[in-house]
């Protein structure tokens, strides 16, 4: 545990409070509290929420909050190390390899493409060759074959055809019944990130980081709960209605609503992924 830890938890034992009991007030989660205390801020959400979350508590603790945000920017930043020089037994000089193989190559090719040519042209671009032999030359007359005559073909009358009449089926198409839908949640994230989770009708349809400008729409039967890391940064509309923010900066906000008719039960905090 480091200076920001340790101060964040003599301060919360001297006003004899438990982690509970800051989780009530600030709305932070206690395991948020504990990684705070323990500075394992990798098992917290980005650190514009981390610097939200230490705001709060600082406040709520009656501490500085920009001392306790300069230790956390402390304990943040890396130290780069000093670069070191080099040194290099040989210059950095390429070597240059002369290949004699693909231009002999090449002008092999060239060779048998024109020994190739020439020898068409020498041999077949002439008239045929013929010996000349001493004796007379026989050549067969082929006996014509007898054709036999072709058939005249009989042209039958045409058969008249009846045509029949069209006939049409009615078919009835049922029409599709509209899905009931009892709640349609509309959010805009402003001002700056924001992480969310909704779950509609017991089923999580989101989960993740949302940008300044994003815009989204859930639809749920019965019931649908909205939980925000920075409620502050989350514009509600329900059912075609503005709700106004979800709750102010640097807090976390869970919401349910649920349809007409279905009682409205106390939400379960959802653990983070």
């Amino acid at each position: 545990m480091g200076e920001l830890g340790e101060m964040l938890r003599k301060a919360r034992e001297a006003k004899g409070l438990s982690l509970e009991q800051v989780e009530e007030a600030t709305k932070i989660v206690r395991s948020y509290l504990q990684a705070l205390e323990d500075e394992e801020f990798e098992r917290l959400p980005a650190p514009v929420y981390v610097k939200g979350f230490l705001k709060n508590y600082a406040s709520y603790l009656g501490l500085d909050p920009q001392d306790v945000l300069s230790l956390y920017t402390a304990s943040t930043t890396p130290i780069s190390p000093t670069p070191t020089m080099t040194m290099l037994d040989e210059p950095l000089v390429p070597s240059v390899q002369t290949s004699w193989w693909p231009l002999a190559l090449a002008l092999l090719v060239v060779a048998l493409g024109i020994a190739g040519w020439w020898g068409y042209q020498r041999y077949y671009g002439r008239a045929p060759f013929t010996w000349a032999w001493p004796f007379a030359r026989v050549t067969a007359t082929p006996t014509p074959t007898a054709v036999p005559p072709t058939p005249t073909p009989t042209v039958l009358p045409p058969t008249p055809t009846a045509t029949l009449a069209p006939t049409f089926t009615a078919t009835h198409t049922p029409t599709p019944k509209p899905t009931p839908v009892g709640l349609e949640l509309s959010i805009e994230i402003v001002g700056q990130r924001s992480w969310l989770l909704v779950q509609a009708d017991e089923e999580r349809v989101f989960v993740g980081i949302l940008e300044p400008g994003a815009k989204y729409t859930w639809t749920a039967r019965e019931r649908i709960i909205l939980r925000s890391g920075w409620a502050g940064a989350v514009q509600v509309t329900l059912n075609g209605q503005p709700l106004g923010l979800l709750g102010g900066p640097g807090e976390v906000v869970e919401k349910e609503w649920t349809a007409p008719g279905v009682p409205t039960r106390t939400p379960v905090p959802t653990a983070t992924p």
